[in-house]
């Protein structure tokens, strides 16, 4: 009886991991994690971004509530803009949860804007609102994400390089940003689509080369030669089946 539970919560184990929905979840909150790295370097840039006060570099906390209106306000932004982020990230996980638990990918169906929305019709109304629903709210969250990276970068890029300190301001200030505008021109191209059009935020799609490079391809006339020295060797493989055998036995003994 034991052995027979063991199976069965085994075999249970078994579907779950290889259930779509649950490895699609799975994914999402493994990439969410480094993407969460992402956001609080491309934020902070006043806290991570390594700079000189005094002659010497500053501390991690050197740049917050110093008193300056202008490092104080850049700093302002550096929260701000990590808060639209977290707004951002909840409509995101939030739209992708909702299309794992109510939509499938079938490589099988079409994918354009209008089959799409005829498989929609399958769905009960408040699921298809659902899903149009944090797909358009991803896409403003988003939105005013961008505008307050832009904000948050020119008033940062301001503090930062007026406590210049050697190569590494501008590098890591540099990473820091391409860490967060990188992320925001994913979402960009994600949300800027037709209305039934889900891309998802975390799973990429893979290709397969089928089809030769149109560069690398054998010119017809190269194709002939190939045909006619195919045939050339074909003839003479022949010719050598149809020799004597005594001929054969009169070249050896010589």
């Amino acid at each position: 009886m034991e052995n027979s539970n063991e199976e069965s919560h085994m075999t249970a184990i078994s579907e779950k991991l290889n259930d779509q929905d649950f490895k699609q979840k799975m994914g999402m909150y493994t990439a969410f994690i480094m993407e969460f790295y992402r956001v609080l370097m491309g934020s902070f840039l006043l806290v991570f971004v390594p700079q000189k006060c005094g002659d010497e570099i500053c501390g991690m906390f050197d740049n917050i509530a110093t008193g300056t209106a202008l490092v104080d306000t850049a700093f302002a932004g550096n929260v701000i803009l990590f808060s639209l982020c977290l707004a951002m990230y909840h409509a995101e996980l939030t739209r992708e949860t909702k299309m794992i638990n109510y939509l499938h990918v079938n490589p099988e169906l079409a994918r354009d804007n209008d089959s799409v929305g005829e498989v929609l019709v399958k769905l009960p109304k408040e699921k298809q609102e659902s899903i149009l629903y944090w797909d358009k709210h991803y896409q403003t969250t988003g939105r005013v994400a961008m505008v307050g990276f832009g904000v948050n970068l020119v008033l940062s890029g301001i503090v930062v390089f007026t406590h210049y300190l050697d190569n590494k301001t501008f590098t890591v200030f540099l990473t820091n940003a391409l860490f967060m505008g990188l992320k925001l021109n994913d979402i960009k191209a994600i949300t800027e689509t037709d209305k039934n059009i889900f891309l998802s935020a975390y799973l990429t799609r893979k290709i397969q080369y089928n089809d030769v490079d149109p560069d690398k391809m054998i010119e017809d006339s190269d194709k002939e030669g190939n045909i006619k020295l195919e045939e050339v060797y074909a003839k003479i493989d022949e010719s050598k089946e149809d020799e004597p055998k005594e001929d054969k036995l009169v070249i050896e003994s010589v």
